[in-house]
């Protein structure tokens, strides 16, 4: 499916940025500041560039200095961010990350990391990418004289889950690492112990963010992402069919919530800490393929092809009671995330 645009001149994606609250500070806090971003070009990267755009036009002087593998491919299909001052780009793999010429970083948000299915089908270049790029994004933080890092991992650190309630960040499980299939999960556990070295060693402020799953404009709509697809097929196909039983169990954290969750974070998570971001609404992919066929195509078939065994029921939900602690919350009601993710699509002539 062809990229669709995602511009922070958007209605759609000012509306919903709206939802992030002005009680936490953000504009005041990164004032001034120098922040160097990796993973920029992807989910989470658009959405954090979507609100410092929002941020800066309210009057701030955040300057962002963003590494990238392909810049040009990114300003190629996301043509606002050509012409902005604020934003400076550094080319090359985040493993060999170099200093920003303009200015020594006050802030480090490390989101670089390659999801997708092709990543994980060569799992020594994944491994080495997490923790060869996290190592180099340290040492930065490391001389450019201190500052703040937030470091993003995943709920896939926690390992399979137990199937009944949401998981605190203390839970002691982890993945299987005598499984070639736990490679990302294994290399953002190390990512972590890195972090807790560096803190250690050096005094870094370092802050641990554990992801879950998410909805909204800019998600992968033919992906490994259920929801994505769900809004695809609720759009063009003539049903949403799953393959799998659809029991498995997960939340869904809007993607301006999200953006507002990292920057939160970064400037006001205590160091030392590890922080689930995510919802903590649980629900059923088939029920989500309900609730998606409810709100963009009423009256479309669904079909759940796999059959359901309560013991392989799978669970993948945060308590986020901690990032609550921080003023932080679900602010974007699921419904309301799928009828953006909808009207995004639809406002690029798709689905039609």
């Amino acid at each position: 499916m062809q990229e669709l645009s995602f511009s922070p001149e958007s209605a759609r994606i000012r509306a919903d940025l709206q939802s992030i609250p002005e009680t936490l500070g953000l504009h005041d806090a990164l004032d001034g500041r120098h922040l160097l971003l990796t993973g920029a070009t992807g989910f989470f990267g658009r959405w954090l560039l979507a609100l410092l755009t929002q941020i800066n036009a309210q009057g701030a002087r955040v300057e962002v200095s963003v590494s990238s593998r392909d810049p040009a491919r990114f300003l190629a299909a996301q043509p606002y961010y050509r012409d902005c001052s604020w934003l400076h780009w550094i080319r090359g793999d985040v493993r060999d990350l170099q200093m920003p010429v303009n200015r020594v970083p006050d802030m480090i948000l490390h989101a670089a990391a390659d999801t997708s299915a092709a990543a994980h089908a060569r799992p020594l270049e994944l491994f080495d990418s997490i923790v060869g790029g996290a190592r180099r994004v340290l040492e930065l933080g490391l001389h450019s004289g201190g500052g703040r890092i937030l470091l993003i991992g995943s709920g896939a650190q926690y390992g399979v889950l137990p199937a009944s309630q949401p998981v605190a960040e203390d839970y002691s499980g982890a993945c299987d690492s005598s499984r070639a299939s736990s490679v990302y999960g294994e290399a953002k556990r190390a990512q972590e112990v890195l972090g807790a070295i560096y803190a250690q060693t050096y005094g870094l402020d370092v802050i641990m963010a554990r992801c879950f799953a998410f909805s909204g404009p800019g998600l992968p709509l033919d992906g490994h992402f259920a929801i994505g697809n769900f809004v695809r097929d609720a759009l063009s196909a003539e049903a949403i069919v799953l393959n799998s039983s659809g029991q498995a169990m997960r939340s869904y954290l809007h993607g301006a919530d999200l953006a507002g969750w990292l920057l939160a974070l970064l400037v006001r998570g205590n160091p030392g800490q590890v922080y689930n971001v995510g919802s903590d609404q649980a629900i059923s992919i088939a029920d989500l393929a309900r609730r998606v066929v409810a709100r963009v195509a009423p009256g479309k078939g669904i079909q759940i092809l796999g059959k359901a065994d309560p013991s392989e029921r799978s669970f993948y939900v945060p308590n986020i009671n901690r990032s609550r602690g921080l003023g932080l919350d679900v602010w974007t009601s699921l419904d309301a995330s799928i009828d953006s993710m909808a009207a995004w699509v639809r406002a690029h002539g798709c689905g039609e």
